[in-house]
């Protein structure tokens, strides 16, 4: 009797439990009905935009079309790059773009020089990337001298840009073929 007993109970357990499914089954499925039944909201949709310029009256048109992600054509390595320029003011003379160029070598460039080595595993000493910034910051007056050559009607924000771009560049081509730091 003993054995009776408990697989009656268990099939009664089984059947409690199939009734509880099916109950939970047909919940489930009258809340599926619910929510299909639901009208959704109509859509939006906008056909056809058409622009006429041809009546437009332009008087003048001056100024300089940015094409790309890249202001000024400089040559930004990451999007934050983009963002770290805004807020900051542009350089409107030579001499301030040789200002905002010595406080470039010496607040953003250590920071860069530092990053660089972390992501290509370059060993390079402090007192090396010292020696380097002085080096670069000795010859700012050459270079804006140069590009001003070169480019005699260039806004001073671009030869600042262009150095910019040149002093990266050419910091990582020196650690790319830099063999290991002697400390030199």
């Amino acid at each position: 009797m003993n054995q009776y007993n408990s697989w009656q109970s268990w099939i009664q357990q089984m059947m409690n439990q199939m009734e509880q499914q099916q109950k939970m089954i047909e919940q489930l499925q009258k809340q599926i009905e619910q929510i299909q039944s639901i009208e959704h909201p109509p859509k939006t949709v906008i056909e056809k935009i058409e622009y006429k310029f041809d009546q437009l009256k332009i008087e003048t048109l001056e100024g300089t079309l940015q094409i790309g992600l890249t202001p000024n054509g400089s040559d930004l390595s990451e999007i934050g790059d983009l963002y770290s320029n805004q807020g900051k003011q542009l350089p409107q003379t030579d001499d301030q773009a040789l200002h905002f160029l010595q406080e470039y070598m010496v607040a953003d460039i250590p920071v860069w020089m530092n990053q660089y080595c972390r992501d290509h595993d370059i060993q390079v000493s402090e007192e090396h990337k010292e020696r380097m910034i002085a080096d670069v910051r000795k010859q700012l007056p050459q270079r804006m001298e140069y590009y001003r050559n070169q480019e005699p009607e260039a806004p001073p924000e671009t030869l600042f840009h262009q150095i910019q771009t040149e002093i990266q560049h050419s910091i990582a081509q020196y650690f790319e073929t830099l063999q290991g730091d002697d400390d030199r």
